[in-house]
């Protein structure tokens, strides 16, 4: 759930008549949005504010693809300075969403880039999350440059917990699988893979009218505790929360085994981010 343009008010509304308890995983996309501080006032444990998403805005349209990769970067070096307490105090669960590689997944094209994913800002974003158990949630493709690099860090960072937005766009099903097989802290997570913000069939998974795709479903059965739901209603599609919401409850979530079900609404996303289960 990202801050956009709206009250904090809007936010617990569109919240609170969908029964949606939990919002959160990444940040504001820009300048001039609500501050987490202030969301946490008015939704207390029902938010959850993760780091980098702003401040990788911010170095990508004032330094282009090339001030991501460093570390000194102005915004980046002020979000390091506060990471370690924002991190430890829980004022913060991660970071993301983290754009590596959006280069066929932008929202527009001048928000489209790829940079190499082992850099050193994700390498020492990687070592925090690993220290304090946090959540990196990437916004990236799977070619294999980018899958081999990823591997690397799941390995080398074992406490620290990957999130792959929108279902790791354009990969396939057997390399899911794979993955999911061989590292036990990655986890995907389903916005945008409706076809109410996804007007590319080839790229849904599932669809209000028809349902889950069934290589989608065999994947989500086979790794019930690894998939997460979201909703990533951004500029200018804010009013179709609803909709995105609505859509997992008859496009998705009827045709999984019970357990699951559970799983992939709301306990995947607790256990992993390690939210209060009775949030206030």
């Amino acid at each position: 759930m990202h801050l956009v343009g709206r009250s904090i008010d809007f936010h617990r509304a569109q919240m609170d008549r969908n029964n949606v308890r939990w919002g959160g995983g990444v940040g504001p996309t820009d300048k001039g949005y609500p501050k987490p501080a202030d969301v946490s006032k008015v939704l207390g444990t029902r938010y959850f504010f993760t780091l980098g998403q702003q401040e990788f805005t911010d170095v990508f349209f004032t330094s282009g693809a090339r001030g991501l990769v460093d570390p000194n970067s102005s915004a980046f070096a002020r979000m390091f300075s506060v990471a370690d307490r924002m991190l430890e105090s829980r004022e913060a669960y991660g970071f993301g969403e983290l754009h590596i590689d959006n280069s066929k997944s932008f929202s527009t094209m001048q928000f489209a880039r790829k940079i190499e994913f082992d850099n050193p800002v994700v390498q020492r974003i990687y070592a925090l999350a690993d220290k304090y158990q946090g959540v990196i949630q990437f916004h990236m493709q799977g070619d294999p440059a980018n899958v081999a690099s990823l591997r690397k860090k799941l390995l080398e960072f074992p406490n620290s917990k990957t999130v792959l937005s929108h279902g790791l766009p354009w990969s396939s099903q057997p390399l899911l699988r794979e993955l999911l097989e061989a590292h036990p802290n990655l986890y995907i997570e389903l916005s945008r893979k409706g076809a109410t913000l996804n007007d590319r069939e080839a790229a849904q998974a599932f669809s209000k009218s028809t349902g889950p795709k069934e290589n989608w479903l065999k994947t989500i059965e086979q790794f019930p505790d690894r998939f997460m739901i979201g909703s990533d209603t951004h500029a200018p599609d804010e009013e179709r929360y609803d909709a995105v919401m609505q859509e997992f409850r008859e496009g998705l979530l009827p045709y999984l085994k019970p357990e699951t079900l559970k799983n992939v609404a709301y306990q995947n996303a607790i256990r992993v981010f390690r939210l209060n289960p009775d949030p206030k």
